[in-house]
């Protein structure tokens, strides 16, 4: 039992109390039928689960989950994202940096009781070299395997074709059992893996209902103890609005990075006032972008989709970049919660980051209207602009997410910016995963993208590599960023993965930006501040990543702050906390915030990828 039971005990029984005297009671929305004295972290999210296969994750809500079931071998540190041990207490590389060994840690255990052994770590690589789906799933990282082998229960050596440091250490295999995942037909299907999910990390998918919550029991025997809370429960809201409100009235924990977009400056601003609240507004590692449909294509050369043709002429996309003021919209939808965007990988990690130099496109509707004049896009009597030759107008269909306000401001701006180079725009409001589905099949012209980024760029940059072109157009195969595919930029991405020299690989990896950025098959338009938010009064202990000026949620390589998350108050005795008392006379009032709360239930969720 939790040393906090015989607090929990006497909470349930003055809610007993509470109830017997005519007090009305109201079940918390998305909430499984767990004893009273369960603690459990709640954190809001809106973002639909698409796999709970950690070989397929993209999204944001499959990432956390991953993270949470599954450990890797190497995890990044809280305190600055460098290597650290997980299930690897130490490795060693050889001296031509083509085989790894890793010592596995003692003592660990999946979360059947089973023991965890270098089997397990072997067969899981093994999947990325011989289970041709995780591989292509994973082609970057992937096609530079060559073996892996445990030699004995504690020691498990990695060959590769080529030395490539950085992707060992920092890349997230998740380690899966053996015993389980071996009785699958398919591994890499989206249900191999069915609920209660068996892992090895401090809490385990238990449970999950579409559109309602996603609950994970903490793991009793995790190696590192078990965690503070007995469960993670992650519950759907509609709106960003409505999880502030449930965060207001004490129904949730946590409101941040598990909503799309995450909180703006006047939701913090207005959570800040709350007592029983922590603010957080940090600098973070996420990107908001432009896909532009420059055409899709298959490994093989197969064209799919149906993008505007224009798209694939280089000047259109750099007029339709220069046409953007990227500091004006860091201005007005973030309220200066960020700062404009050069490339794929954040300031945050100012080692890998391409500030833009003397190629930094300056916002400029008379050069944008100029370049399109110089490459012969002539303006029609309606004003519009048609390709060369009087042939098809530059009318541009424009997805962006349904439930995501910013995005929607953002495209008003666009809107109004491009109308004054003779280019229409038709804007239509997607939820996200019929968006990223049209995105992947190439049926779309212009599409917002977002993700999340590591401190290691090479599978980021990897995403715009000839290697993860598709080889189907289903649509189904998602490596692919944008089909990009530039045999110069793919020289530089080998060349960059092998490099031992930190400065000469970071140098590569700043031209491979710089090419990006002049090809613009993407505009990146500003990397997104951290705000979020969470009950102090309820969560305490939160470790934060990185340790100075760090974020609670959206954590990379292992979910610091939730497996070290607290509940308030445990190191107390006994007793009821005066704020019961205090909720009890209230309970009206509490009760009729929390129904305004349920009408703004999220009836249908969207997701983000990572």
């Amino acid at each position: 039992m939790n040393p906090h039971a015989l607090t929990r005990r006497c909470l349930s029984a003055v809610a007993a109390l509470a109830l017997s005297a005519g007090a009305l009671a109201v079940a918390a929305p998305g909430a499984t039928a767990q004893e009273d004295d369960t603690d459990s972290l709640r954190i809001a999210t809106n973002q639909e689960v698409d796999t709970f296969n950690p070989f397929k994750r993209r999204f944001v809500i499959t990432y956390e989950t991953s993270m949470m079931t599954y450990e890797t071998l190497v995890r990044m540190s809280a305190e600055n994202y460098e290597p650290a041990p997980g299930l690897a207490t130490e490795w060693e590389e050889s001296a031509d940096g083509l085989t790894w060994t890793f010592q596995i840690r003692e003592g660990a255990t999946w979360s059947d009781g089973e023991p965890l052994t270098a089997d397990d770590v072997a067969y899981t690589y093994g999947l990325l070299i011989e289970n041709e789906a995780i591989r292509d799933w994973n082609i970057d990282f992937a096609q530079n395997l060559v073996s892996a082998e445990a030699t004995d229960e504690s020691t498990f050596v990695l060959t590769l074709a080529e030395p490539a440091p950085a992707e060992v250490l920092s890349r997230e295999v998740y380690i899966v059992p053996e015993h389980i995942w071996s009785q699958y037909p398919d591994p890499s299907a989206d249900d191999a893996n069915q609920l209660p999910l068996v892992g090895s990390g401090p809490f385990q998918v238990a449970e999950y209902k579409t559109d309602e919550f996603i609950r994970l029991e903490a793991n009793e025997d995790y190696w590192e103890g078990a965690p503070g809370f007995d469960e993670v429960v992650y519950t759907y809201y509609l709106e960003t609005d409505a999880a502030v409100a449930a965060l207001e009235t004490g129904e949730v924990d946590i409101v941040g990075s598990g909503m799309q977009g995450g909180l703006n400056p006047a939701q913090i601003d207005a959570l800040a006032a709350q007592e029983h609240v922590t603010t957080n507004n940090v600098q973070g590692r996420r990107y908001v972008s432009l896909t532009l449909n420059h055409g899709t294509v298959t490994q093989d050369g197969t064209e799919f989709g149906d993008g505007h043709p224009a798209l694939k002429d280089p000047v259109v996309r750099q007029a339709l970049h220069t046409a953007i003021d990227k500091q004006a919209l860091v201005d007005t939808v973030l309220a200066g919660g960020g700062a404009p965007a050069t490339s794929l990988i954040p300031a945050i990690f100012d080692q890998w980051h391409w500030d833009g130099g003397d190629a930094l496109v300056q916002f400029d509707l008379a050069e944008a209207n100029r370049l399109l004049d110089e490459a012969g896009y002539a303006r029609g009597d309606d004003g519009v602009r048609t390709m060369p030759g009087g042939g098809r107008p530059l009318n541009f269909r424009f997805y962006h997410h349904a439930d995501n306000t910013a995005y929607a401001t953002i495209v008003e701006f666009a809107t109004e910016w491009w109308a004054e180079l003779g280019i229409q725009v038709e804007a239509q409001a997607i939820e996200q995963g019929t968006l990223n589905d049209l995105a992947y099949l190439g049926e779309f012209d212009i599409a917002f993208s977002g993700w999340g980024v590591g401190p290691n760029p090479t599978e980021q940059l990897g995403m715009h590599t000839c290697a993860v072109l598709p080889t189907l157009t289903d649509g189904s195969e998602r490596s692919s960023e944008n089909s990009y595919c530039n045999p110069e930029y793919d020289a530089l991405h080998e060349q960059q993965k092998v490099e031992s020299d930190p400065a000469a690989r970071a140098e590569l990896v700043k031209q491979q930006q710089e090419m990006l950025y002049t090809d613009a098959p993407v505009i990146w338009l500003y990397y997104q501040n951290v705000m979020e938010a969470y009950n102090h009064e309820r969560v305490t202990g939160m470790t934060s990543q990185p340790a100075e000026g760090g974020m609670y949620t959206g954590q990379q390589g292992f979910t610091w702050a939730y497996a070290t998350a607290q509940p308030a108050g445990t190191e107390e005795s006994g007793g009821v906390p005066m704020g019961v008392w205090i909720a009890v006379a209230a309970g009206a009032v509490a009760i009729a915030a929390i129904a305004v709360v349920l009408v703004m239930r999220r009836k249908k969720t969207a997701d983000e990828r990572e």
